[in-house]
């Protein structure tokens, strides 16, 4: 989610009977997307890593701007003085998440890896400005980038979908997340116990090895997020969270 690891849903005979009776409707992306602020603790099994900070802006003609921030805390901090900053720029169209900017910088003691890309929908293309590393290459209509994905996918499980998959641009390759509902389950954060919808992501054919829990209840937001590496398992889960426009 920002370099270091970063909901059950309706079922879809009832998403589709909802939908069907009148005067009810499944929700908007105005609905379900709200402007906030939040914190996340990171862990590698019991200790604690860093903290991300996570911004949501929007519009009302549909502008975002989606932004993390992690950077380490505790022992960590002794040993890794990385920052990392993700930021994702564009519109949301028709229920739809269509990025036009993407940055991404992580600062290291000795070196800083950076990248910026521009999305020309026009010409259906995608370019990494970067000096030294540019590429450009074709993309399909919803191409996500690495981070406008995650709201592609709380739009999604606020619609009821038990299933998502987005293609993604990343250094050059257009690249499968997909992302399934296995469980509705109670999860205990820092910040509270949530009835949460539980999803898998594989990538590619790959084994998952990432599982995310959305809380309905805080608009979808994501309030723990678990990936299994080979040095142990990474936690991410939500400290606190504060609501921009007094919704939530």
């Amino acid at each position: 989610m920002t370099g270091l690891p970063m909901r059950s849903l309706f079922t879809l005979l009832l998403a589709t009977c909802l939908a069907l009776l009148p005067g009810i409707a499944t929700p908007t992306a105005g609905q379900i997307l709200k402007p906030y602020r939040a914190e996340y603790q990171l862990s590698l099994g019991s200790l604690v890593v860093g903290r991300a900070k996570i911004t949501l802006d929007l519009s009302a003609d549909g502008q975002y701007s989606y932004r993390a921030y992690t950077w380490p805390v505790g022992l960590a901090a002794l040993f890794r003085k990385d920052e990392i900053t993700e930021q994702s720029e564009g519109r949301i169209v028709n229920d739809a998440v269509v990025p036009s900017r993407y940055l991404y910088s992580h600062k290291r003691p000795k070196r800083t890896r950076e990248v910026n890309l521009d999305f020309n929908w026009p010409a259906g293309r995608v370019a990494n400005q970067i000096a030294g590393t540019p590429w450009s290459m074709q993309i399909p209509e919803g191409t996500q980038d690495k981070f406008s994905q995650q709201l592609a996918l709380i739009l999604a499980v606020g619609r009821g979908d038990k299933a998502a998959e987005y293609r993604v641009a990343d250094g050059g390759l257009l690249k499968s997340y997909r992302y399934t509902e296995v469980d509705r389950e109670q999860v205990n954060t820092k910040s509270g116990q949530y009835s949460a919808i539980k999803l898998v992501r594989n990538k590619g054919d790959r084994p998952s090895r990432t599982t995310f829990w959305f809380a309905p209840e805080l608009n979808y937001l994501p309030v723990k997020i678990t990936k299994h590496e080979k040095e142990g398992n990474y936690i991410m889960e939500l400290i606190s969270v504060t609501w921009q426009d007094g919704n939530g």
